[in-house]
C-alpha cells in the first residue's frame, strides 16, 4: 500500500494502478484518500487518452464504482470521478449516441461541477464543467426529441452558469426556442428567437423564425424570414433548401403561381444536385412548365431570380427615400436622413459604387429591425441602399 502512494505521488501512475488493483484482487480494503489515488491511476493510465468507447466506458465504470464525484463548483479543484464522465459523455455526443450520453449524464450532479474557464493559453478559453455538462445534455434531449426536459436543462443551466464562454448561453436559448416550435408554443420560440437576434443574424435563426410564423399562419412574416435566411451571407444554399419549398408552398397558397414554380423549381434543382430523393409529384408538376428537370445549376438559377427574394425580404414595404447626412471618418457607417429621421447604415449595405457614399448623396433604401446594444432597444436600420442620382 505504501507502495502504491508512493508511485502516485510521483506520477508513475501505471506501476501505482497495478499495485492498488493486485490489492483490491486480494480482497484489501482502500482507505478514502488511497481510493481517490487510485481513481487518479484510472484516470491517467486508461482514461484520459483513451479513445476506444467500449475499453473506455469499463474503465469509467470501474473508477465509478471506487470514486464519488466531488464538489468543485466552489473553487478550480479537479476530480477524476467528473472528468471521466464527462469525457464518456462527449465521446458518445460525437457518435450521436444520445441515449448514452444521458445515461451517463445521470452519473452526475450539475450543481457540483466546476463554473472555471480554463485558460491553456491567453487566445484559448475552454468551457467551464458545468458548461460542458450541460451542453451535452440538452443536445441528447433535443436529439431525442424530449423537448420538455430540454427546456428544463437549458433553463437550468442559464440560471445555475454566471458566465458563459463563447456565447454558450445562445445555444441553450436556441434550443429551448427550438423546443417550444416542436412542441407548438410558437409565440414562446419567437421571443427567445428575438432575444438571440439581438447578438446574432444567422440563417437558421431566420429559418426557425420563418417556420415558427408559417405554423402560425402568418404567411407574410414567414416569407420575409424565409427569404432572408436564403440572402444571409453564412450558410451554403443547399443548407437553405427547405426554405425554397417553404416560400413556394406560401406562394401558392397567395395566389402567386410563377413566383411559386420558381421557388420550387429552385428546391428541385438543389437536390437533383445533391442526388438528394425528390418525390415524384413535384416532377410531373415541374415538367408540367416545361421545365428542364435535367438541371442541376443551383447557383445560376439563384442569381438569375436573386432580385425576387430581396423583393420577397422587404414584403409590403415601400422603398424610403433620402440623403446621407454623415459618413463616419473611419467609412464603414452613417447616418441617412428622411422622413424628419435619421437612420444607421453600413456601407457594405450600399448596393451602388461606394464611391457615392458621401454626405449629401441621395439615396432610397429600406428599413431593417436592429438592436442597439448601447441604448438596449430596437432600432430600424437603413439596409438595400441604391444611389438615386446615377
Amino acid at each position: 500500500m505504501d507502495e502504491a502512494r508512493k508511485l502516485n505521488q510521483s506520477k508513475n501512475y501505471e506501476e501505482s494502478l497495478n499495485i492498488y488493483e493486485s490489492l483490491l484482487d486480494s480482497g484489501e480494503e482502500l482507505k478514502p484518500i488511497d481510493r481517490d489515488r487510485y481513481a487518479w491511476d484510472l484516470y491517467f493510465v486508461k482514461i484520459k487518452d483513451n479513445q476506444f468507447t467500449d475499453e473506455l466506458e469499463e474503465s469509467v465504470k470501474k473508477l465509478i464504482k471506487i470514486s464519488t464525484q466531488k464538489d468543485t463548483s466552489r473553487g478550480n479543484k479537479v476530480c477524476p470521478y467528473t472528468l471521466s464522465v464527462l469525457k464518456l459523455m462527449k465521446i458518445y455526443s460525437e457518435e450521436k449516441r444520445y441515449l448514452d450520453v444521458l445515461r451517463w449524464a445521470s452519473k452526475l450532479d450539475g450543481e457540483k461541477l466546476s463554473n472555471i474557464h480554463f485558460k491553456p493559453n491567453d487566445e484559448i478559453t475552454m468551457n467551464s464543467n458545468r458548461e460542458n455538462y450541460y451542453l451535452q445534455t440538452t443536445k441528447a434531449l433535443l436529439e431525442i426529441e424530449n423537448y420538455d426536459q430540454t427546456i428544463i436543462y437549458c433553463q437550468k443551466a442559464l440560471v445555475n452558469i454566471p458566465k458563459f464562454n463563447n456565447d454558450n448561453d445562445i445555444w441553450f436559448k436556441l434550443r429551448i426556442a427550438k423546443s417550444y416550435k416542436e412542441l407548438g408554443n410558437y409565440d414562446d420560440s419567437i421571443e427567445f428567437l428575438k432575444d438571440i437576434l439581438k447578438n446574432r443574424q444567422n440563417w437558421f435563426l431566420y429559418r426557425d423564425m420563418a417556420e415558427n410564423h408559417f405554423f402560425k399562419e402568418e404567411y407574410d412574416e414567414s416569407l420575409k424570414w424565409a427569404a432572408k435566411a436564403i440572402l444571409a451571407k453564412d450558410g451554403e444554399l443547399e443548407s437553405k433548401v427547405n426554405m425554397f419549398s417553404l416560400i413556394g408552398d406560401i406562394l401558392e397558397i397567395k395566389g402567386f403561381e410563377d413566383e411559386s414554380i420558381i421557388n420550387k423549381y429552385m428546391y428541385y434543382v438543389i437536390r437533383n444536385d445533391k442526388g438528394w430523393s425528390i418525390k415524384d409529384e413535384l416532377k410531373d408538376l415541374l415538367s408540367n412548365y416545361g421545365l428542364d428537370l435535367e438541371n442541376k445549376d443551383y447557383k445560376s438559377l439563384f442569381e438569375e431570380y436573386k432580385n425576387m427574394w430581396i423583393s420577397l425580404k422587404y414584403f409590403g414595404q415601400e422603398r424610403q427615400y433620402g440623403v446621407i447626412d454623415k459618413v463616419f471618418d473611419h467609412g464603414k457607417s452613417g447616418f441617412i436622413k428622411a422622413n424628419g429621421k435619421s437612420y444607421y447604415f453600413n456601407t457594405y449595405e450600399f448596393m451602388d459604387d461606394k464611391s457615392y457614399v458621401y454626405e449629401g448623396t441621395e439615396v432610397s433604401f429600406y428599413l431593417e429591425d436592429a438592436y442597439n446594444k448601447s441604448k438596449d432597444e430596437m432600432v430600424k436600420n437603413a439596409v438595400n441602399i441604391y444611389c438615386e442620382m446615377l
